[in-house]
């Protein structure tokens, strides 16, 4: 069995349900899903901004303090004062003059403290017993290194370093002061940065309570951390190998948890900032998108189960029930025994108006066949007179000629215009077969009828012929204006004796040929005329009118459709006028299969 085969066997309530899947379902998973995805990379993107934009405002920050520490390193009064501190290094003046402007300048600013150290503090142990620093710091590699190299760089200053001076690691950008005049080394200059000032940049962009933001050296040493670890501290090594390049996204493990780390540098890359924040807290307000998209989706899901039972029961079952109705209809051909009023006919919505027009169609077809099953006995009633009255029309003429020939070898002139007008009429009824003749034959046919007529009655018929010339070669049916005229002779005219008249009449009229057979006679009670023209009320004198008016009419409308036939004026004592409709046919027309109703 092909697939077609089975979907076409599948439940109408199932292929709603895949259709309203397919328009419904599957597109809302489609909008979750990428909802879902755009978000996660929203939260993502906006997450990496903010440090991106974070460290740009460091990045002017850190700038700002360089700036600051520079201008502080070129004022005069700086240069003097160690200008005149390297002349005489263990003066008390001169430490106080130092400490004092030292002081004054960390009074008046709260973003940075400023500290001054000489090249040598061995040689100055009253500045430097002053600033509670030893002379041991001389040693300090960090120290040793700005002092002869003079390359500047961020430090990290912790309590263990200088107790009284730091509570918690403090960073600071260390410098080596210069003589404007020789450009000889004076001394160190260290900016701390307050470590309030670093949480007040950082820590409004923490979005998260896990989320830690750090801030590295060149070296990957940790110089400010959100979590108060920092300091001696380095770097996890599992980042290391992240933090490459100006700046980047991207998900790994940290501590055993996926995390988003992203990072970006600046002060020419002599520092980084680094976030790392949990998937799992960046993804829960996504987590909560994909709950709601889940509740949606069973939503849609029992939405869908009760649109299925809504359409079974008010829809699928009572079609199922007219396909039932229909088929039981079917195998007993229609018989009103077999169709069962339901109740969804009484519905006024479409339902209904299916089982009431099945009903009415179930009645149309009942009608159709009673009126076949009349028509085929009729027809059959037909063949079985046409086969009565069948004879050999050769064996008829031959017989015909013989009677003529002897009736005027004695000299009988009446009985042999007699036989001949028979013959005549024998021939041109049977017209060889065919069912057409021509208006001129059937005239011919009727005039021999006439003349027979005249010789049966005991005085002369009068007749009158209104024949329009142009209609004589048109085609007509054969033997349909006689029944008409021997209608007339034999009811109209009975009992008037020579006061019996008939006009017969024939004219072209838009698309038709009409004829009319008008008599004098008694006329036709009003209570016949409507059963005359009745298959099924064939009046009492038809079997002595001929073939009959109802024959004619019967064959006009069967061969030409409704629209033709015969219509029937009359009153008592002033005569009858039968009219008769025929289609208009081409000239030469001889086969009536050619004509189209």
């Amino acid at each position: 069995m092909t697939d077609y085969s089975l979907r076409n066997q599948l439940p109408m309530r199932f292929r709603f349900m895949f259709v309203f899947f397919i328009i419904i379902v599957i597109p809302f998973l489609l909008v979750g899903y990428i909802a879902f995805s755009k978000s996660e990379q929203t939260i993502h993107n906006t997450n990496y901004e903010s440090v991106v934009q974070l460290g740009k405002n460091l990045n002017y920050f850190f700038h700002y303090v360089q700036n600051e520490q520079d201008k502080l390193m070129a004022s005069d009064e700086m240069q003097q004062l160690v200008t005149e501190a390297a002349g005489q290094p263990d003066d008390i003046s001169h430490a106080d003059r130092l400490l004092s402007y030292v002081d004054n300048v960390n009074y008046s600013n709260q973003l940075f403290k400023i500290r001054l150290y000489p090249l040598k503090p061995s040689e100055y142990p009253i500045y430097m017993n002053a600033i509670a620093v030893p002379e041991s710091i001389e040693s300090e590699p960090w120290f040793s290194g700005i002092t002869q190299e003079g390359k500047s760089f961020w430090k990290v200053f912790g309590p263990e370093e200088q107790a009284g001076l730091f509570l918690q690691p403090t960073i600071g950008s260390v410098k080596r002061l210069h003589s404007l005049k020789s450009f000889q080394p004076l001394g160190v200059v260290i900016m701390d940065i307050r470590p309030s000032i670093l949480a007040d940049f950082i820590k409004p962009v923490k979005q998260f309570p896990s989320q830690k933001l750090m801030l590295l050296n060149k070296a990957n040493q940790i110089i400010y951390s959100t979590d108060d670890n920092y300091g001696k501290q380095r770097l996890n090594l599992n980042l290391e190998g992240v933090l490459i390049g100006p700046g980047k996204s991207r998900t790994v493990k940290y501590n055993g948890t996926e995390s988003l780390v992203n990072f970006t540098s600046f002060m020419e890359n002599e520092l980084k900032l680094v976030s790392i924040t949990p998937t799992k807290d960046l993804n829960n307000p996504v987590a909560g998108l994909s709950k709601l998209t889940i509740l949606f989706l069973l939503f849609y899901f029992l939405l869908s189960l009760f649109l299925v039972g809504y359409i079974t029961v008010n829809y699928t079952n009572p079609i199922s029930s007219l396909i039932r109705q229909m088929k039981r209809l079917t195998r007993n051909n229609f018989n009103e025994a077999a169709a069962e009023e339901s109740r969804f006919a009484t519905r006024s919505d479409e339902v209904g108006w299916l089982y009431r027009g099945m009903y009415s169609m179930i009645g149309e077809i009942q009608k159709l066949l009673k009126e076949t099953k009349e028509s085929e006995r009729r027809k059959k009633q037909l063949e079985f007179q046409v086969l009565n009255y069948q004879i050999n029309p050769h064996f008829l003429y031959n017989t015909l000629d013989t009677i003529r020939w002897k009736a005027e070898a004695h000299q009988i002139s009446d009985i042999s215009e007699m036989v001949r007008s028979l013959s005549t009429m024998f021939r041109l009824s049977l017209n060889r077969g065919k069912e057409l003749t021509s208006v001129h034959r059937e005239l011919e046919l009727l005039r021999s009828y006439i003349r027979i007529e005249s010789e049966r009655q005991s005085h002369a018929i009068r007749v009158t012929f209104m024949i329009e010339e142009d209609i004589q070669n048109l085609p007509l049916i054969r033997l349909i204006l006689q029944p008409l005229v021997e209608n007339a002779i034999r009811h109209g005219l009975a009992g008037k004796g020579d006061k019996g008249m008939i006009i017969i009449q024939g004219e072209r009229s838009g698309d038709r040929l009409l004829f009319k057979v008008t008599d004098n006679g008694q006329g036709i009670p009003e209570e016949v005329i409507p059963t005359l023209l009745k298959p099924s009320e064939p009046n009492k004198n038809e079997a002595d009118s001929g073939i009959g008016l109802m024959n004619v009419h019967e064959r006009l409308r069967h061969y030409f459709g409704e629209n033709y036939g015969l219509e029937i004026e009359s009153s008592p004592d002033e005569g009858t006028t039968i009219l008769l409709m025929h289609p208009l046919l081409p000239e030469g027309t001889t086969d009536i299969d050619d004509f189209e109703a």
